[in-house]
This record gives structure tokens, sequence and C-alpha cells, in this order.
């Protein structure tokens, strides 16, 4: 292979690389669209803006789950949380779910 496509695949590898990387840590826009008020409290990372707030980052995706439809149905009363969960569909609630489940946990 000549130096000048070996040099082509490494910049392609690098630039695909950062673009994953890039997309990981970033929520889409959709998503951000439809859940940019979770983002305003739990951060878009999952680490919380204030230390009253949970973080999010790589908890349990079924805990998150159940507990969202919880907040949703009443089941677990919170004055906060209970109207933000109270428009969610059970994909809406999946989605964000599986979201927050994916980041990684930690400081930031």
């Amino acid at each position: 292979m000549s130096k000048s496509k070996t040099l082509s695949l490494l910049i392609a590898g690098v630039w695909l690389a950062a673009t994953a990387a890039l997309a990981q840590a970033a929520p889409t826009a959709a998503l951000n669209a439809k859940f940019g008020v979770c983002f305003s409290c739990h951060g878009v990372d999952g680490h919380a803006i204030l230390p009253t707030y949970p973080n999010l980052a790589g908890q349990n995706k079924d805990y998150l789950v159940q507990t969202l439809k919880e907040f949703r149905d009443g089941t677990r009363p919170n004055p906060i949380m209970g109207p933000m969960a109270k428009p969610l569909s059970n994909t809406d609630i999946d989605q964000i779910a599986m979201y927050f489940a994916d980041l990684k946990p930690g400081k930031k």
C-alpha cells in the first residue's frame, strides 16, 4: 500500500473515532429537543447541576424506567418530577433511561 493511501486511511480512522466520541458526548438534536428539560437539572452528561439533584449518568436503565413510570403514574409522588414525567410515553421513558444509563458515571 502506498504512503498516501496509508495516511488517508489513518486520517479517516482518526476522524471516525473523533466523530464517534463526539456523538457519545452529546445527545442528538431530537433527543435534546424532547428531553432538554431533563438536561437542565440532571446535566447533558448525567451529572446534576446542583448537589440536591441526583446524578443519572450510569444509573441502571431498568431502575430509571421504573422510577420515571412511578413519577408519571403518581405512585411515587414528587412535586417536581411528577409534572415532568406526566406527558412521557413508555417509549420516551425508555429512550431517556437508555441515554442516561449509557453515560459514564463519576465526577465531571
